[in-house]
Formats: structure tokens, C-alpha cells, sequence
């Protein structure tokens, strides 16, 4: 319990203040219902409906850019080419050379490193 509730329930204590007239709810419904307006409920003669057969053609639409999506995702992950062999980013020597001084790796410890792959 923080501060502001132990003082809060210091200043007012535990009672609910608030109080309904004995048998207030025993009619409520009645006399609110007796309130409101009275309106005439027009019926109107329902009209056949006619069955769609076809879809809208924003669905056919929806799922021809579906199709679509699909068939570029299925196109670009099969003919996305990639030499196992060679590496995928160009890196110059000399950042090679910067990174190994950086790094202070000689040339024993970038064989050994490589060798781990």
C-alpha cells in the first residue's frame, strides 16, 4: 500500500459514501422503460435475394498478387546464385592488413585461424 492510499484511507476511513433508496432497483427497469418514447416499428417487405455466383473481383485480384509474391520469392531464392567457393563481400588487402595490425595477429596466428574452417 503506498503513501497516498494509507492517507487517503485515513483521511475518508473504509465507508462507502454513497447510498440508493430502499427498493430503488425493485422497479428500475419499469420506470425507465416507461420514460423513453413510444415508436412504431415500420416492417418492410423483404426483398429476394439474389444468390453471387461470382466472387467480387477484388478477390481475384487479392489472390492473383498472392500467386504473384509467391512466385517472386520462389524465383529469386531459386536463381539467387552463390559461389560456395569464392566469398561474397570484395575485401582489399589492405584492409586485411589494417585489420590484422589492429588486431595484432601475425601471420601463424591468421594460418591457424584459418585452417579452423
Amino acid at each position: 500500500m503506498t503513501n497516498e492510499e494509507k492517507y487517503l484511507r485515513e483521511r475518508v476511513g473504509q465507508k462507502n459514501p454513497f447510498r440508493t433508496p430502499e427498493g430503488y432497483f425493485d422497479q428500475f427497469t419499469a420506470n425507465v422503460m416507461a420514460q423513453l418514447p413510444e415508436r412504431t416499428l415500420k416492417v418492410e417487405p423483404q426483398q429476394p435475394v439474389a444468390k453471387k455466383v461470382a466472387m467480387p473481383i477484388r478477390h481475384w485480384f487479392y489472390a492473383a498478387a498472392c500467386v504473384a509474391a509467391l512466385l517472386v520469392t520462389a524465383f529469386s531464392f531459386h536463381f539467387h546464385e552463390v559461389d560456395k567457393g569464392q566469398p561474397q563481400v570484395a575485401v582489399s588487402e589492405s584492409y586485411i592488413d589494417e585489420a590484422a595490425d589492429y588486431a595484432m595477429l601475425d601471420n601463424m596466428d591468421i594460418y591457424q585461424l584459418l585452417a579452423e574452417e
